[in-house]
């Protein structure tokens, strides 16, 4: 038997617990590099500072004056109250914004303030919090856990104190509430308002309650005044649960707050935000780089929302009860995120992902749409594109029933897929294809046939208004385009790449009407249907040339002529991405996350540029060394000589074999090892040609 000494020993657990607290120290400091300020300027991102839980549902947050698509807008100088829901990084005017709480204290004869001004030097955010005194001294701090806001308000000494809620805010627009007050002071109801883009609607309920003897109540409509007096400093707590269920669930959702302090929920919000961002850790001296990384991770774990109570019960979007054992996601954007940050908690957060895919099959057991219905249980947003999801997701092992399950409601959507403009046709064709691919996999092999045979006849249309480019194919909406210009939108058929390389006459006249596309700067960072673009060399003799403009797009300053949709008369010309306020370009929306998991990707070096099936593109990675702490055993990712000099791949290995593609497959990654990068300062234009 081996003696070990008592000397040893000690050395052994003395080792061990400072290993142990290098560890603590990491996680923390994984969270601690967020900043919630990061793109909430103007419509540079259009992301919030809300204190939350990663896809939690309440989001109580400052509404600014000029108001902004979550909310709040950090050049502005007013907050007209603090709301407690929004829907992070979208467009049209957004959606949330519902029962706003604005804070008085005020002489007798002086009027009830409409909005405040406040002291942008006092305030703060962080995972989980956020804080700010106002000009009528009153500090204000947010919190939150996963369905009720905790707002603690510190008043100056006053006879007249109070809150202002108003239950007919809406970012969207207002249709009705009903309130009750009870004999104990709880106010409580239900809230129903017009959805994002007024597709839809979407109720719930909610009860609020004060730590405060109210001197009086007073009904305005659909705004409810509590007046008190206070004392110099004098600390009041406000709660706000929320639940689709019934407005006696909002209720018990409140009442079980009561247990936890503010300083306590905050705590917990901080800590669940450090288990989520402590998944992937990154190695880098550059603690903008950092910032940057984490942040956008923040931001893409916003939503979807977990929308059960306790029990288990929710509403589906048809207005019924449910219950289900797992949490329930719901506040979907599958237009914009099919293409990276669904991929992204694939990859990162399988367990949440498996639990996403079974809510989506509920979402078609309940009908599902292509946007809202007049009976949403909660914000939410569109779900074109889930068929795509479902097959990414069977092809990961990540799905967790049957899709034999719901194949009857995948054929029913595809009688509806929109073919009106030579968008709808290349996006709906995308969809076809991959229910041509469920239906072989379920052995429809009669349905599989058909599907394909329809999702390229996309060529028809492709060859007509993609093939030959001139002075029309660079006009915003032209043809009826939604969101972009035949350029940009020319591109997408990652289904058949080979199939348009073909049509165009071969390999090297794609890429060279790739160099083409980029050199003359017709390329849109700011919005979707072309981001995967950068990526194509991957299917060229030149995937270097990915690699040098991922630096150039994540690195350098770029002109960007495009918004979501007009071309400037003078291009933006700066850092697409900044740890500032105006982290993005003008008018580029993080669209639910989706542009924020479009820089995650890129700095890890890899990217999802065929949603569906598991193929990842690779480039440099941003970071010397990045660990992902997979189920199985951890990924590392490894950049060797990584400078920023040195932007070009010479070799690539996956646990010591070589990968001679461009491409790597997500399903040997996911096993975990070493991705190793071997990068130089010049390309190697041999690496990654034989795909």
């Amino acid at each position: 038997m081996l003696k070990v000494s008592a000397y040893n020993y000690l050395i052994f657990v003395s080792l061990f617990f400072i290993q142990c607290q290098k560890e603590i120290e990491t996680a923390k400091q994984n969270a601690s590099n967020i900043n919630p300020f990061i793109c909430t300027a103007s419509d540079h991102g259009q992301t919030d500072v809300s204190a939350s839980l990663p896809f939690g549902m309440v989001k109580p947050c400052p509404d600014t004056n000029p108001i902004a698509h979550a909310g709040y807008d950090y050049d502005a100088k007013e907050i007209i109250g603090f709301s407690n829901t929004r829907f992070s990084g979208v467009g049209c005017k957004g959606v949330g914004g519902n029962i706003r709480i604005l804070p008085f204290s005020i002489s007798k004869g002086d009027s009830i303030p409409k909005a405040l001004r406040y002291s942008k030097e006092t305030e703060k955010a962080s995972p989980g919090y956020y804080s700010v005194t106002l000009n009528n001294r009153i500090k204000t701090q947010l919190t939150a856990s996963r369905q009720v806001a905790f707002h603690q308000y510190t008043f100056p000494e006053s006879k007249i104190s109070g809150f202002t809620i108003d239950l007919a805010s809406s970012f969207a627009g207002h249709i009705s509430e009903e309130h009750n007050i009870s004999e104990k002071g709880i106010l409580s109801g239900k809230i129903t308002t017009t959805n994002v883009c007024r597709k839809g609607r979407y109720s719930f309920y909610f009860a609020i309650n004060i730590n405060k003897e109210i001197k009086n109540i007073i009904e305005k409509e659909s705004r409810i005044i509590f007046k008190f007096s206070t004392q110099n400093n004098e600390e009041i707590l406000l709660r706000c649960a929320l639940s689709v269920v019934s407005e006696d669930n909002a209720i018990r959702n409140l009442k079980k707050s009561e247990k936890k302090s503010f300083s306590k929920i905050k705590e917990e919000a901080f800590s669940q935000w450090n288990d989520l961002m402590s998944v992937v850790e990154v190695e880098t001296k550059n603690d903008t780089l950092k910032e940057l990384f984490y942040t956008h991770l923040y931001h893409a774990t916003q939503s979807p929302f977990i929308i059960n109570d306790e029990d288990g019960a929710y509403r589906g979007s048809d207005g019924k009860l449910y219950s289900s054992d797992t949490p329930y996601y719901h506040g979907w954007s599958i237009w914009d995120t099919f293409r990276t940050k669904l991929p992204l908690f694939s990859f990162l957060y399988p367990e949440r992902y498996t639990e996403m895919m079974a809510s989506l099959k509920s979402l078609y057991k309940q009908g599902k749409p292509d946007w809202a219905t007049e009976t949403e249980p909660f914000l939410t947003i569109r779900t074109e594109h889930s068929i795509v999801v479902l097959l990414d997701a069977y092809k990961k092992n990540l799905l967790p029933f049957s899709l034999e399950d719901i194949y009857e409601e995948l054929k029913d959507e595809a009688k509806h897929l929109p073919f009106k403009s030579p968008d709808n046709v290349l996006e709906s064709s995308f969809d076809l294809w991959a229910l041509s691919e469920i239906a072989n996999i379920l052995g429809h092999k009669a349905d599989a046939t058909l599907y394909k045979q329809k999702a390229f006849e996309y060529k028809t249309i492709w060859k007509e208004k993609f093939l030959v480019m001139d002075q029309n194919s660079d006009i915003m909406h032209g043809d009826g385009l939604y969101e972009g210009t035949l350029w940009q939108y020319r591109w997408f058929v990652p289904f058949d790449i080979e199939g348009i390389q073909d049509v165009m006459g071969g390999k090297a006249i794609f890429e060279n009407q790739l160099d083409y596309f980029f050199d003359n700067e017709l390329f849109n960072i700011g919005n979707q249907p072309d981001i995967q673009v950068p990526y194509l060399y991957a299917y060229t003799n030149s995937p270097w040339k990915t690699q040098k403009l991922i630096d150039q797009l994540l690195n350098k300053k770029t002109k960007n002529w495009y918004g979501t949709h007009e071309k400037f008369e003078v291009p933006v010309e700066k850092k697409i991405f900044t740890a500032t306020p105006r982290g993005y370009i003008r008018e580029m929306d993080d669209d639910a996350g989706t542009m924020s998991s479009w820089y995650v990707w890129s700095a890890m070096g890899l990217y999802p540029v065929f949603p569906g099936s598991t193929k990842l593109a690779l480039t440099t990675p941003q970071f010397k060394k990045i660990t992902i702490k997979i189920a199985e055993k951890p990924l590392q990712i490894i950049a060797n000589e990584y400078s920023s000099e040195n932007k070009y791949i010479q070799k690539v290995t996956l646990n010591g074999k070589e990968i001679k593609s461009s491409f790597v497959d997500f399903n040997l990654l996911v096993k975990g090892g070493t991705l190793q990068f071997e990068l130089g300062n010049q390309p190697n234009k041999s690496w990654g040609i034989k795909n």
